[in-house]
């Protein structure tokens, strides 16, 4: 289903669903809810949106796994975002819901209702800021304890039996870490964000895989994911931009630049190629690697470069130096979460443009055209910030503390 719509039902019908399912809970008869046990056995996350945003939680999810190691920690997310959960070895158990269309939308939204109802789980996060959706779940599964953000204007707090108040002016690994703690978590988040550094469970890239992108063994490359899914392209950065810093990279610093993107934005990468001119320097890997391979590919980059999208996320979960490009969102909430990371924007008097608040779906109205503040975002000055934070520096320096 186009998110656009998706995100309109869930913002305009949601509310009245929502008190429905509110008046519903009251008017019943059922035995009072008692609460989770001190020590819950099983523990259930809610994500639904952005693949980003499931590595951006992983913080929060070992907090959990601290406070609680016998437990199982599942998680209920939508079908698309289904490999990203499976490869962060993070869950035991995954629930999907399928919304590519209305009829299978309502269908797994009902086998997994069913499915978590008889799971019988103790407590239920749900890390969602805005979706009607997940709260409606949440009131729907009959657990012990249910735990969600309080977010202003949403009116969806009163279907949880715990609520924290979403605050829009921290790092999203923060505010996830408030819900962790909100459970029982009882570890410093300063601590954990300061140490934590998730280690894929996947095979370095192989000789064979190596051989198919043309990158020889041996040398140091740069990951540049010149995309940004469907999700308000106007965050990408033009093709010619990549192309202009990755001459520069090539160039001045002998370095390869490894172009990356979904199967879709393979046109994209292909505009970036023919833009560069130190073609012997640049490959192009664009939907040519399966998730795990995409994930060894950044393990084992020097740098990745990146537009505001999951890769920013996927690179600081791993401690992997990023630098992320931003101007319609907000790094401060969005940016790269490690010290080792890098966030470059130029902010507008309209930026940003895209919030949480409006389901990220705003039209760019610039006078200068879609896209303004990202084509303000000169290649020169993105090379200067990248050779004075990485390439001028020793490598032992560049895995700093977080900072978010």
């Amino acid at each position: 289903m186009n998110l656009r719509f998706v995100r309109f039902i869930d913002t305009y019908a949601g509310i009245p669903l929502m008190y429905g399912a509110s008046l519903l809970q009251r008017l019943r008869k059922k035995r009072p809810v008692t609460g989770a046990p001190q020590t819950p056995a099983k523990i259930l996350c809610v994500k639904f949106w952005g693949v980003g945003n499931l590595f951006m939680m992983l913080p929060a999810v070992e907090a959990l796994k601290r406070q609680y190691p016998q437990a199982s920690i599942d998680l209920l997310t939508l079908r698309t975002s289904r490999d990203a959960a499976t490869a962060t070895k993070m869950f035991d158990t995954l629930h999907t819901i399928d919304n590519e269309t209305l009829p299978t939308f309502l269908a797994s939204t009902v086998r997994s209702l069913a499915d978590i109802r008889r799971l019988a789980y103790d407590v239920i996060i749900d890390f969602e800021q805005f979706a009607k959706f997940s709260a409606l779940l949440c009131s729907l599964t009959g657990a012990g304890e249910t735990i969600g953000f309080d977010t202003a204007d949403q009116r969806r707090h009163f279907l949880y039996s715990k609520t924290v108040a979403y605050d829009n002016t921290v790092h999203i690994t923060r505010s996830y870490f408030s819900l962790a703690v909100a459970a029982g978590a009882t570890c410093d988040a300063d601590e954990l964000l300061r140490s934590f550094r998730w280690m894929p469970s996947i095979r370095p890239l192989t000789r064979s895989i190596r051989e198919r992108l043309d990158l020889p063994d041996g040398r140091q490359f740069i990951a540049m994911h010149v995309g940004t899914s469907d999700n308000f392209k106007e965050r990408r950065w033009p093709a010619e931009y990549y192309a202009a810093l990755a001459d520069l990279l090539v160039s001045r610093h002998q370095m390869i630049v490894v172009l990356t993107g979904l199967p879709e934005e393979a046109p994209l990468a292909a505009r970036v190629l023919r833009a560069v001119q130190r073609t012997d320097g640049v490959l192009d890997a664009s939907g040519r690697l399966g998730f795990n391979e995409f994930l060894a590919l950044l393990a084992e980059s020097e740098l990745v470069i990146s537009s505001d999208t999951a890769p920013v996320h996927m690179a600081s979960a791993m401690g992997v130096p990023v630098v992320g490009l931003y101007g319609p969102n907000t790094p401060r909430l969005y940016g790269p979460w490690r010290q080792s990371g890098l966030a470059c924007t130029r902010s507008l008097a309209c930026s940003p443009c895209i919030t949480n608040f409006n389901a990220k779906t705003h039209d760019c109205r610039h006078p200068d055209g879609k896209g303004a503040c990202m084509a303000s975002l000169l290649p020169d000055e993105v090379y200067l910030a990248v050779k004075e934070k990485y390439l001028d520096r020793p490598a032992e320096t560049r895995t700093d503390p977080c900072l978010v």
